[in-house]
């Protein structure tokens, strides 16, 4: 059954409206991923009116008071917020004089927000070197009118984030600010040390010093969103993912079976040899997944019920592999119930040759390489949660410990033995050791130059892993987490790992993309945050909110963390990661896509 509107409004949709919103607000995964924070008092008047809530299930939504249980410091960081959300508002619009009066302190002292001297990388990026110290300015307004002349054009985007705050006495507060500014063609990226004076109700800005300044310049026209000359003549793609989030929030009932909540990812891949890469979309439970043709004109078309790959099943992850070694490749799907194997017969039609390979865990992604050099492909399946039906749950089990959690779904690697049979291998090679710890992505390599692929596994909420490929001439195939001795635990929330020698010394680096808060950053911190956990535990959490990690191969089977000291971790709430010489130089780039949903700021953590 496919609960989509095929019209371009939803003007009868308001009760699955009030019964979806009435879910949200049940529901502490999707408010927490989503952002949604309505007034208390509205939210609590829906719940009692809508119909969908079931009697004994009602919620008690408090007023959010972020002072409350001692946290004096995020009080005061709420207010300072917005303080800077006036300095914000005044670069972009120029009116920089006016928009600070009740903002500084009498004698408020400022270094210069654009360095003078600079460590140049190339012709388009540029440093603060680090431990300069920059000389003062003239005043706050002159360092912010230097910094806003960089721009020729308006800016159109800033943000600015406190990523640390603690008490400097006296009515005092000291902040770290990540300030982000940015307009066509050129991005501005600081970080500020902020001292701040209470007088009366008001934070006023007594010091600034420029700690951290990075400016990167990217040539007019280097990219082009092509979106809409590619896809957007198809009705499908049109009429589907053109429309927003809140758009379908607004007219689909979740307990039928679709979540939009997200988790669903692309494969790519040339299906039919005509030298164009096609793309197919994994989609919700209910939604159709969706596969688009690459036309010889540039257009996506999409063919998904033509090729016979329409499912309506759930599915996260989707993988194009060449499984049979015929050249083209062969369809994997991660549906709830287990992973479909399609064949792909001359890139016209895919028949299901493969349907009961069963991973205990729900399929996020899917990895292949050829683990035991039988010359055919082998696959890597990431069970982030338990399926339906092994353990109850929604969006996904309570993970335990948070930063630390072994209770995901199970992880399986299947052995390709030909004729379209596989074999569940996954304790026989010893991949179950730490095997349950919300595994979104995998990606193979052989980072030990011996020969044989090795697996690294970006968790969620579980330390990662590297298992280490030992590969016998006698053909046995065994793995070892060798995570911690090679120095790539990173106990972070991991969205996606990739592989490329970014240094181009031979050896084969590792970027892991994580998820980067602010408020964790700030909250991990003050003492009042796990009073009573040892200095090691604060420190894991510290590091879950700490961003993006690059990981330098140094050769001898160990990697260090170069991520922060090239400038490389803060990707925001990250999700795919890729290395690609974008501009053909001879140096591996690093893509990251991150975000989430796009609603106006509500000031959630």
């Amino acid at each position: 059954m496919l609960l989509v509107s095929e019209r371009a409004g939803c003007d009868n949709s308001t009760m699955i409206h009030r019964s979806l919103k009435a879910l949200l607000l049940l529901s502490v995964g999707l408010l927490v991923c989503c952002g949604k924070k309505n007034d208390p008092e509205d939210m609590n008047t829906e719940l009692r009116d809508s119909e969908a809530v079931v009697p004994g299930t009602e919620v008690e939504l408090l007023p959010d008071d972020p002072g409350e249980g001692g946290w004096e410091t995020e009080s005061w960081s709420a207010e300072i917020q917005t303080q800077l959300n006036r300095i914000k508002s005044a670069l972009l619009d120029g009116n920089i004089e006016s928009a600070l009066a009740g903002i500084e302190t009498e004698g408020c002292q400022s270094t210069r927000l654009v360095p003078q001297k600079r460590e140049e990388f190339g012709d388009r990026v540029s440093r603060l070197p680090a431990g300069t110290e920059e000389a003062p300015a003239e005043s706050f307004a002159q360092a912010l009118v230097e910094l806003r002349e960089l721009f020729s054009q308006s800016p159109r985007h800033a943000s600015a984030k406190i990523v640390g705050i603690s008490s400097a006495g006296n009515n005092k507060a000291d902040t770290r600010v990540a300030f982000q500014i940015d307009a066509a063609g050129i991005q501005v990226n600081s970080q500020w040390d902020c001292r701040w004076q209470q007088e009366g109700r008001d934070w006023k800005l007594a010091s600034i010093r420029l700690a951290e300044f990075e400016e990167v310049r990217v040539p007019a026209g280097a990219f082009a969103d092509a979106t809409e000359s590619a896809a957007g003549q198809d009705t499908t793609f049109r009429e589907q993912f053109y429309r927003s989030q809140d758009h379908w929030m607004a007219c689909i009932e979740m307990r039928m079976g679709i979540d939009i909540s997200g988790w669903q990812g692309l494969a790519i891949a040339d299906i039919d040899g005509d030298g164009l890469e096609d793309i197919y979309v994994s989609q919700p439970g209910g939604l159709p997944n969706r596969l688009y043709r690459h036309r010889p004109d540039g257009t996506l078309a999409d063919v998904s019920a033509k090729f016979g790959v329409d499912w309506l099943d759930t599915t996260h992850g989707s993988l194009f592999a060449d499984l049979d070694n015929d050249g083209d490749p062969d369809l994997l799907v991660g549906a709830a119930d287990g992973i479909i194997i399609m064949e792909n017969h001359g890139g016209f039609q895919f028949e299901v040759v493969a349907t009961k390979l069963l991973p205990a865990g729900l399929a996020y992604s899917i990895a292949a390489a050829d683990i035991d050099q039988d010359s055919d492909l082998d696959f890597f399946v990431c069970g982030y949660t338990p399926r339906a039906g092994v353990s109850r749950h929604h969006v996904f089990v309570h993970p335990v410990p948070f930063h630390d959690a072994n209770n995901g779904g199970r992880n399986a690697l299947f052995r390709n033995d030909g004729d379209w049979r596989f074999t569940d291998v996954t304790r026989a090679t010893g991949m179950d050791e730490k095997n349950t710890r919300f595994s979104y992505a995998a990606t193979w390599e052989d980072y030990d130059l011996d020969g044989d692929l090795d697996l690294y596994l970006a968790n969620d909420f579980g330390r990662n892993s590297l298992y280490r490929n030992d590969f016998s001439q006698s053909g046995r195939v065994r793995f070892t987490d060798v995570a911690d001795e090679a120095g790539v635990v990173d106990i972070a929330p991991g969205m996606s790992a990739c592989w490329g020698d970014y240094n181009n010394d031979g050896h084969a680096d590792l970027y892991v993309g994580n998820m980067f808060s602010s408020a964790g950053n700030r909250i991990a911190v003050q003492p009042e945050f796990l009073a009573g956990a040892d200095a090691a535990t604060r420190g894991e959490f510290l590091r879950h909110a700490g961003g993006n990690s690059l990981f330098k191969n140094t050769g001898d089977g160990k990697f260090a963390d170069v991520g922060k000291q090239l400038g490389v971790s803060g990707g925001r709430w990250a999700w795919s990661s890729k290395f690609a010489d974008l501009d053909n130089d001879g140096w591996q780039d690093i893509v990251v896509a991150n975000g989430f949903i796009t609603q106006e700021d509500t000031g959630d953590l």
